[in-house]
């Protein structure tokens, strides 16, 4: 029983570590997507004919990018800074800045370390030297840029934080006031450990009390470290259920290797929940784990989307069905509770799935917000510690595979791809014959939220993407996406030229002429849109098709136009 609890806290200090070294890599592919977005920007800027088409650029780019908090530019003959928004500019010429190359993208690119703009307001900046040593960067408000890390935790107490190596200051952590400030936890160790050429790894630490599991990656181009990592008490509290019942089955003799067989495999079952990297998977999985340890006749598993009511399924092949929309009946269900009811009491999510007899019900909650709800349909009770254990176990896993999830592929709003998704996707389809990209935006999109409200520009966006999956249906279309806002992108194939834009122009007027109804108001709106060929690079395409969009606005909106490339 001691070498059975052992073992047990052994594999819960191994999948915390398993989920730091997750968050890690989805932390450092968060911030490296808005990187590589202002890059695209820069290339966009520096392709501006005169001053006043830069200044109407960056104020564009500024008003449409809430991460973005100016636009300076540098003088290389007079070395004159220029802030776009007319700030003061002492700041970004402290000349103890240090900038790191992104030369895997562009050595013009450069990333510098953490300065503080204004008292309490910090930042970074991406910049890009054009070829007459002129400069432009896009500086990044940090406490607007970072806070989506929140999410990624590790265990229940664990969190994410990065750490500027150049100044040894907080770039992110989950207490706002905290960044700009130095890190104690990074000088307590593991900045010796970068300084002798280990650049990723683990470390344990004393701090406030408290014992450490931590581990670090500062392997980027940006001279930053991701740190994560959670509390020693986190790894033993995630335990304590497995050494509870070792504890009663040591005195069933009999009992007791039975029981410890099937908790040990029940653990080794749950720590593979970990490892689903989309929910069908996990679904897949946890039904096969209900399967094994728990006598059912029937499992359903409904997914909650908290921002609209929606409860939904998931098929084999991953398409979502929305079963019910109901915020009242989610907010009945609360954090760890496990309700065995009869057909009579079901509530109407279950009535819904034609629950049909006696059943478990079991929520799942992220933080206080339910994320999920399990029913399973079992004529006798079966024992609750198993049913508490796969409960808890799945709560966090699928906490973080919908984080993970959300960050890496897919708009939560739209359920299209995300802008992280569709870059995938055009890198792998480069210079392929046929293959175009095409940027939308909704014209005068703001007029729509200011005359009826911001709920109805969100069935506007909503609608925008139904059109687009019945515009432009797989497998013709690679990747429908929400850029950011009231844009769009699709990434297609065409027979040529002509038959892009035909395409485009017919999901144009396909969106003219549909009356959106949104409270008993026929709301019409159109939408601009900009195509390229997929070829040379990632960003060039995008720079682009985001020209094309532009000259579409500046034709008078409404209109498609196709920026015609050669090689």
């Amino acid at each position: 029983m001691i070498y059975a609890a052992y073992h047990q806290l052994n594999q819960s200090e191994k999948s915390a570590y398993q989920q730091s070294f997750g968050n890690l890599k989805t932390a450092f592919h968060l911030i490296s997507s808005q990187v590589e977005a202002a890059t695209s920007k820069l290339y966009l800027l520096n392709d501006s004919d005169s001053l006043k088409d830069f200044d109407s650029t960056a104020k564009r780019i500024l008003e449409h990018s809430p991460a973005y908090l100016d636009i300076i530019t540098v003088d290389h003959q007079t070395g004159q800074y220029r802030s776009v928004l007319l700030n003061p500019t002492l700041a970004e010429q402290n000349t103890t800045m240090v900038w790191s190359p992104l030369n895997k993208v562009d050595p013009r690119f450069t990333v510098s370390s953490v300065y503080e703009k204004q008292p309490e307001q910090w930042v970074f900046a991406v910049k890009y030297q054009q070829n007459n040593l002129n400069e432009i960067w896009i500086e990044f408000d940090l406490k607007y840029t970072t806070q989506s890390l929140r999410g990624l935790r590790t265990l229940s107490d664990g969190y994410v934080f990065v750490v500027d190596s150049s100044s040894g200051r907080l770039v992110f952590h989950p207490d706002p006031q905290r960044i700009g400030t130095p890190s104690v936890s990074y000088h307590a160790g593991i900045s010796e450990m970068i300084t002798n050429g280990l650049r990723f790894g683990r470390h344990e630490y004393y701090y406030k009390g408290q014992f450490k599991l931590s581990v670090f990656d500062s392997d980027n181009p940006y001279q930053w470290v991701f740190i994560s990592g959670t509390d020693r008490s986190d790894v033993l509290s995630s335990s304590y259920q497995f050494s509870l019942t070792a504890i009663v089955i040591a005195s069933l003799l009999l009992l007791a290797v039975a029981f410890n067989y099937l908790t040990y495999q029940l653990n080794q079952s749950l720590a593979d929940l970990n490892n689903k990297h989309d929910l069908p998977d996990f679904k897949h999985h946890l039904r096969a784990i209900l399967d094994r340890f728990c006598h059912h006749k029937g499992i359903q598993l409904c997914f909650y989307d908290s921002d609209y009511g929606y409860f939904s399924t998931i098929d084999y092949h991953g398409n979502s069905h929305i079963v019910l929309k109901d915020k009242d009946l989610a907010n009945r269900f609360s954090p760890s509770s496990l309700r065995y009811t009869a057909k009579r009491y079901a509530d109407p999510l279950a009535k819904k799935l034609k629950i049909d007899g006696r059943h478990y019900t079991i929520p799942l909650f992220d933080k206080g917000s339910l994320i999920a709800v399990i029913y399973m349909t079992a004529t006798f009770p079966t024992y609750r510690s198993i049913l508490r254990m796969i409960r808890d176990y799945s709560e966090v896993a699928l906490s973080n595979l919908l984080l993970h999830k959300k960050l890496r592929s897919k708009d939560v709003m739209t359920h299209l791809d995300n802008k992280l998704t569709i870059r995938e996707k055009i890198d792998s389809n480069l210079d392929k014959e046929g293959i175009y990209l095409a940027i939308l935006d909704i014209d005068h999109f703001k007029r729509i939220n200011d005359v009826h409200g911001h709920q109805c520009g969100d069935h506007v966006i909503l609608h925008t993407a139904e059109l687009m999956k019945k515009c432009f249906p797989k497998p013709g279309a690679m990747s429908l996406a929400r850029y950011g806002g009231e844009e769009f992108c699709v990434l297609f194939y065409a027979n040529d030229e002509n038959d892009a834009y035909e395409q485009c122009e017919l999901f144009r007027q396909v969106v003219e002429q549909t009356e959106l109804s949104y409270e008993e108001i026929e709301v019409r709106y159109t939408v601009s849109i900009g195509i390229t060929s997929a070829q040379d690079s990632q960003h060039t395409t995008i720079g682009r098709a985001d020209k094309a969009l532009y000259q579409a606005k500046g034709l008078g909106r409404n209109q498609v136009v196709l920026n015609t490339f050669r090689a």
